[in-house]
């Protein structure tokens, strides 16, 4: 999985592509959240358009990622999600937890409404 990185006012974007495994891109992901918090930013939105598949570990980075930022006053939204990689999310019902959007941009404007 690749992880590319673009900034939008407050908001860091990351965007993933490949397949969410778990593995070694989990202590990959888990260092750029922390180094987003140090640097102030606690606001992340993860674009999911080039992601074809994600197993539960997958899931599990997400999940860890959130609570991560939760903990220091934060968020970690999805956009993009294909049926593909919803239906885990959904399956485990973390669609209640997590939040899923159509696209970057409704995602990054819902830290600005408060979403």
């Amino acid at each position: 999985m690749e992880i590319k990185e673009e900034k939008r006012g407050d908001v860091l974007v990351f965007v993933f592509s490949g397949e969410l495994m778990g593995g070694e891109e989990t202590k990959i992901f888990q260092e750029r959240i922390y180094r987003a918090i140090r640097q102030g930013t606690v606001s992340i939105v993860i674009d999911m358009k080039d992601v074809k598949w994600m197993n539960s570990s997958g899931l599990g980075m997400l999940m860890a990622g959130l609570t991560t930022l939760r903990g220091s006053e934060g968020n970690l939204k999805l956009a993009n999600a294909s049926e593909r990689v919803r239906r885990p999310i959904e399956i485990a019902k973390l669609d209640k937890i997590l939040q899923i959007f159509g696209s970057v941009d409704a995602a990054v404007e819902s830290f600005a409404s408060g979403g």
